[in-house]
């Protein structure tokens, strides 16, 4: 009896120990910088965080492939990176965006 209520105490110390991982999610953003104008960018996410991560964006410093530095000026949408964009322009831009 003694080993089998250790053992249960010691599963439910592991369980309540044991992280709990909220599920990520990859998105896509079309965004527009003073810049380089609009573009597509991808991101990995908490899916419960999504709409604090859109609203963080605007002012976000990125870096382009040459080294130099743009921030971001406005965010037009996000979406799941499986799914496409409601706006015509974002799609475009999308199909040029190599992944």
């Amino acid at each position: 009896m003694i080993k089998l209520l250790s053992t249960t105490m010691c599963i439910m110390s592991i369980a309540l120990i044991t992280p709990t991982y909220a599920k990520m999610q990859e998105y896509k953003c079309f965004i527009s910088s003073a810049q380089k104008g609009e573009q597509v960018v991808f991101y990995r996410w908490e899916e419960s965080q999504l709409p604090l991560r859109i609203a963080g964006l605007p002012g976000k410093q990125l870096t382009d492939a040459k080294g130099k530095k743009y921030f971001i000026k406005e965010v037009e949408e996000c979406v799941l990176l499986s799914e496409p964009f409601t706006s015509d322009k974002a799609n475009a831009v999308d199909k040029r965006t190599l992944r």
